[in-house]
Parts: C-alpha cells; sequence; structure tokens
C-alpha cells in the first residue's frame, strides 16, 4: 500500500516543483552509496502550470491525457484506467534524451548513460486544469475527487507524491485530502516564515474537517544562501518553532538548480554527484534523509 505525501506551500518560489522531481527521481532510481532503495514512485502534478511534464524534457503539445480531463470525466468511473493518463519510465528516459540532443547538437555522442529514469510514473497537468477550481465548487464531494483517483494506484505504488499550486483553493485542498504526509519547502526569507502562519492555519482546518490523519512529515530549507545572516536567522527561527521536523539538510541558492529545466531532466538525473557540486549534493542528502525519516514515521506513528 502507498504512503501519499502532499508537497505544498501556498507561496510560489519555494522550490517546491523542484523539490518534489529531485526527490521522486532520487527515489526511483536509487543510490546504493547513500542507502537508498529503489522505489516504485507516482507524481501527480495538480499545478495547472505543468512543469513536471516538462522539467522531464515533455513537451506541453504532446502531453496526452491530463488531471484535467481525469476529473472531468468522472472520478470513480469504471470506464477510466489510470495507465491511459499516466507518462511511465520509458517516455520520461525518452524524453530527457530527446532534450538533451537538443541542448548538446553537437556532441555526436549521444546522451550520457545517466540521463535515465526507472520506476517513475507521472500524472502530468496542464492550464486546463485551473479551471477545474470553478468545477469542482459545485461538485458533491469535491475535496475528496483527488483520494479517489489514486484509490486506484495505492495498490501499485510504494509512493505517491502530490505537487500542489501556490494556493490554498480547492486543487489544494483535494492533496491534503489524499495525503497521509506533508511535506513543506519553504525559502530561507523573512516572509517565508511570515506566510507559514496561514498554511499551518489552514493544514489544522483540513485535519479537523476533512482529513484527521494527516500529519506533517518535515519541512524543507531551500533557497539558502549559506553566507547570509538573513537565512541563518531564518532556519535558526524555523527550527525553534517546528524543531525536529525541520530537516537538517538545506537547498542552497544554485543557478544550477534553476536552470536543470532547460536542460530536460531533474538536477539529480543530469548532473553527478561530487563535493564541488553543492546542488546536486544537497538534494541527494534531502532523499536520504527524507528515506530514513518516512521508514520511521510509517513504522512507528506519533
Amino acid at each position: 500500500m502507498a504512503v501519499v505525501i502532499a508537497c505544498v506551500n501556498h507561496k510560489g518560489g519555494c522550490a517546491r516543483t523542484t523539490t518534489v522531481v529531485n526527490l521522486a527521481s532520487s527515489l526511483a532510481n536509487g543510490n546504493s552509496e547513500y542507502g537508498i532503495t529503489p522505489r516504485k514512485i507516482l507524481l501527480v502534478d495538480m499545478d495547472p502550470k505543468g512543469n513536471i511534464a516538462t522539467t522531464f524534457g515533455v513537451d506541453k503539445k504532446n502531453i496526452g491525457l491530463t488531471m484535467n480531463e481525469l476529473f472531468s470525466k468522472g472520478i470513480g468511473s469504471t470506464n477510466i484506467s489510470l495507465d491511459d493518463y499516466m507518462i511511465g519510465p520509458g517516455i520520461l528516459t525518452s524524453s530527457m534524451k530527446s532534450a538533451w540532443r537538443g541542448m548538446n547538437p553537437d556532441k555526436k555522442s549521444g546522451p550520457p548513460k545517466n540521463i535515465m529514469i526507472k520506476n517513475l510514473w507521472i500524472l502530468p497537468a496542464d492550464l486546463d486544469l485551473s479551471g477545474m477550481e470553478i468545477d469542482l465548487a459545485t461538485r458533491v464531494g469535491r475535496e475528496n475527487r483527488l483520494k479517489l483517483v489514486l484509490n486506484q494506484a495505492k495498490e501499485e505504488f510504494d509512493i505517491i507524491i502530490i505537487d500542489t499550486p501556490a494556493s490554498l483553493g480547492l486543487l489544494t485542498i483535494n492533496a491534503l485530502s489524499a495525503a497521509q504526509w506533508l511535506l513543506i519547502p519553504i525559502q530561507a526569507e523573512f516572509y517565508a516564515l511570515e506566510g507559514m502562519r496561514q498554511l499551518i492555519d489552514s493544514i489544522n482546518l483540513i485535519q479537523q474537517s476533512v482529513n484527521p490523519e494527516l500529519r506533517l512529515l518535515g519541512i524543507l530549507l531551500t533557497m539558502v544562501q549559506t553566507r547570509s545572516k538573513l537565512c541563518e536567522k531564518v532556519a535558526n527561527q524555523a527550527r525553534r518553532y517546528f524543531g525536529e521536523r525541520v530537516f537538517e539538510t538545506q537547498i542552497p541558492r544554485s543557478v544550477s538548480i534553476a536552470e536543470s529545466p532547460l536542460e530536460g531532466s531533474p538536477i539529480v538525473i543530469s548532473q553527478k554527484i561530487n563535493k564541488s557540486n553543492s546542488a546536486v549534493k544537497s538534494y541527494w542528502d534531502f532523499a536520504k534523509e527524507f528515506d530514513v525519516r518516512l521508514k520511521l514515521k510509517t513504522e512507528i506513528k506519533d
């Protein structure tokens, strides 16, 4: 039975999508040096921007069926198969290789062997999903529509990760209703902590009224400038308030992370781990810490 995790923050610019694609890729491919066993992962895009698919080099024009069609055709219908909506590791790998060739037309040797993904499927989104907020408003059980979708997938996958839009609308509420655990990335800046109050209040409301099983797995500090006193102060305040729920790993502000979608693959796939590359190393460090914490939490519930 899959563990369902929602990555949520209503504030944009916190590296939410970047975090989920790199985390999902790390867990799917695994890494023996980090002690990460490959898992079968489903990555669900609930953000109308649809950036998950494009991060893997998938052309939005050829994306096929998306979450919008899945919601529109009636969730729970016996005529709907999730397989028709998912993009699997074969297509994702092919798309990443094509994107690499497009970025490196002069290299005749072809894409490196590391440009590949195993054990990862995605449910993509596109801009049409933004209209679903209005449609859901009139539906009975509108906050549970995604949960019904994922009930079909729980037996097939080890972990389901949901990316959410930068809002607290019905799409995000659906993700919170479907999830067991929450991952919250926050940018290491003052206003990000201020916005956490509203987010925590909303999560508490969801726990009381919709999903009492929802729990916080952890908070990840992103876009950290290591020599910034402000970042250090924000990190200290976050740890003081949330304690051990804040991951030890911090994701640095990095040009290579920001540019990785242009290369058509997550940074943990496109770049190799080395001491001089703090960006890719930080996401692998986070994946290891996440993996250890998830195992503890799912075996011993607090």
